[in-house]
């Protein structure tokens, strides 16, 4: 091989055809890029050792599996960024930008502090409101593993974000804050039935899943939490599995939550839920 572009090439003719065309293009780009550590144009790319042929190779392999390309090159996007994740970590989705964008577009109205994401994973919503904003975030998450991988994005974009290693199930918040933004765990685990092997097989279950009898368990316990850990006139602000958007809704109606809205993705779907507590 001469050069990059013909490593693109060769990328292309090797992906499994259960990609589409703009798929196998995506994937060889990032394949460039994360691994190769190529820019565009390619073909001004011309150090192609043997080595790097078989780590290509390897990756081809590994993608053609079922493994997601952002775990085999060990990067996912989320707005603005090119964030660091691995198993540990959920990939994070495009739905939750439009989460992230809320939260932005709601920070005017909310009393002076910081905010909290619950769950916090790779770091991308923690790390997102704090570069696109003047707030501070604390994120937090059961697992050391996440904790790790958020660490490494805070610390390559020096985002003002405080971890916490914690399990909100056990232990309350210690602090009082403007707002809590969270994308729990919400998939009951007989969904499992009709997802797909690239998430099932990879993914973490301990960020997706909940009990089939307790689908709201973590809807239940944040909002218990936050009556007392935000402050007055703060906000909370969660994504949600449409099937059960409503009762979030009217949990925290329940629990005396003041303009509780449900909102849409971009795809239409209902999707977040957000509300303030009151004076």
């Amino acid at each position: 091989m001469r050069n990059g572009e013909d490593l693109f090439q060769h990328i292309l003719v090797n992906l499994n055809d259960d990609f589409d065309a703009y798929e196998k293009r995506a994937i060889a780009k990032s394949i460039l890029f994360d691994i190769a550590h190529f820019t565009m144009p390619w073909s001004a790319e011309t150090t192609i050792s043997d080595e790097l042929i078989l780590k290509i190779n390897q990756s081809i392999s590994r993608i053609n599996a079922g493994e997601p390309t952002q775990y085999v090159c060990g990067f996912a996007p989320f707005r603005n960024y090119l964030l660091k994740v691995n198993k540990n970590v959920l990939i994070p989705r495009p739905e939750t930008e439009e989460l992230v964008s809320l939260v932005l577009a709601n920070l005017p109205v909310l009393p002076p502090g910081k905010g909290i994401d619950l769950g916090t994973g790779s770091g991308a919503i923690a790390l997102s409101i704090a570069l696109e904003s003047n707030w501070e975030m604390d994120a937090l998450d059961i697992s050391q593993g996440a904790l790790q991988i958020a660490m490494s994005n805070i610390e390559k974009y020096s985002a003002r974000v405080n971890l916490i290693h914690s399990d909100i199930l056990k232990s309350p918040l210690q602090g009082n804050y403007s707002f809590i933004v969270s994308n729990p765990p919400y998939i009951p685990i007989m969904d499992k039935k009709i997802m797909l092997d690239s998430v099932l097989n990879y993914e973490p279950d301990v960020a997706l899943f909940v009990p089939d009898d307790s689908p709201l368990l973590f809807y239940e316990r944040i909002i218990a939490l936050s009556t007392k850990a935000i402050m007055p006139k703060g906000g909370l602000f969660f994504e949600c599995h449409p099937e059960f958007i409503y009762n979030v809704s009217n949990l925290l109606i329940a629990n005396g939550f003041e303009n509780v809205q449900i909102l849409s993705d971009v795809s239409g779907k209902q999707r977040m839920v957000k509300g303030f507590r009151p004076k």
